[in-house]
């Protein structure tokens, strides 16, 4: 109405004229300036009038006393239905949904930390895809030391299979040493039998996230995003990418920098400059390695005695136990336990 009436001063032009040239129905200014005399809205949300009232207060405290999943609440839909003539269900959904978000940040809170202390002892891999727009997609297998957060070169390309997966572990183990531990998810390419070949070929003994929990890995998955962020800053040409141009070199770039960015987690110093030491990181022997393993077998049997259950389940999250023990007893990593836990949350080793 604004630019209508602004037109209107400074021209005289007719009403009919005006809605012309700014392609809007002549009916529909009609109608604007009707309800602008009777001090009305000029525009009304679509749907029928919510007229019945209720208590702000009572429906915050029902919609908190949902059952907030990590993507959805069960029971919104029959709070919807109670409110359904006091609020849209577009209103509804946008307030369960602000709940969700501060239930699920505050119980994230609420988990136990792991402080990695050391390099060179435990890896993170997963693969990530990357939207390159009409062109599609490309998959990053990103690998990262814990405890300096230094990044490997990305493997990109296609989805990687086992055995690319096994050897681009391989030059990563042969390069740089290999860690003692391996921490991955459990996709079928990361624990392919040729994968699980070159683990044992080095000695590394693998730390498997629990079934659909990735927070377990939420180091790497912080790397991921970390890695696409720093790719979106990079100055990649059009496609077609030309061979000198290839999207590995993008992300190698990209790693590299984020490599030389000092970090207040690591009290202002660099990646790199924490994975290459002066005095040098961890080294395990096979024979220590092997050490290693038995201690942690004979602790998982004891945990599973305790327990009395053996199931694969049991024993998978009795080995992370174990695993967790051990590190924290070397002091490689440092466990942060939230002052007020829940005597229902089950301990978790997350990131």
């Amino acid at each position: 109405m604004e630019i209508v009436t602004d037109i209107k001063g400074k021209t005289q032009m007719p009403y009919a004229l005006i809605c012309r040239a700014i392609r809007i129905p002549l009916s529909t200014l009609g109608r604007w300036r009707s309800r602008q005399k009777e001090n009305h809205p000029l525009l009304n949300r679509p749907g029928p009038k919510k007229l019945e009232p209720f208590d702000p207060a009572v429906l915050e405290t029902e919609i908190k006393s949902l059952d907030h999943g990590a993507k959805r609440s069960e029971g919104a839909t029959q709070l919807y239905k109670q409110y359904q003539e006091s609020l849209s269900r577009r209103n509804l959904s946008r307030m369960v949904e602000q709940v969700r978000r501060e239930v699920t940040a505050d119980r994230r809170n609420h988990l136990r930390r792991i402080e990695w202390l050391a390099p060179g002892v435990v890896w993170g891999t997963d693969v990530t895809e990357y939207d390159l727009g009409m062109a599609g997609k490309i998959y990053l297998q990103n690998t990262q030391d814990l405890g300096s957060r230094y990044k490997f070169s990305p493997l990109s390309g296609e989805f990687p299979v086992g055995e690319e997966v096994a050897g681009y572990l391989s030059e990563k183990f042969s390069r740089f040493g290999p860690p003692l531990f391996l921490k991955r998810d459990n996709g079928g390419n990361l624990n392919h039998g040729v994968v699980n070949g070159v683990l044992a070929e080095f000695f590394v003994l693998p730390l498997n996230s629990p079934a659909y929990y990735a927070p377990y890995n939420g180091a790497i998955e912080e790397s991921q995003r970390e890695l696409k962020a720093c790719l979106r800053k990079k100055p990649i040409p059009e496609l077609p990418i030309s061979a000198n141009h290839s999207m590995a070199v993008y992300a190698e770039v990209a790693a590299h920098d984020l490599n030389h960015r000092p970090r207040p987690c690591l009290k202002g110093k660099t990646s790199c400059r924490v994975f290459f030491p002066l005095g040098g990181k961890p080294v395990f022997s096979k024979l220590e390695r092997r050490e290693i393993y038995d201690i942690l077998r004979e602790r998982v049997e004891r945990i599973l005695l305790s327990m009395n259950q053996f199931e694969k389940s049991t024993r998978e999250a009795a080995w992370r136990i174990a695993v967790e023990f051990y590190l924290q007893s070397k002091g490689f990593i440092k466990v942060h336990i939230p002052r007020k836990v829940s005597p229902n949350l089950t301990p978790i080793f997350d990131s």
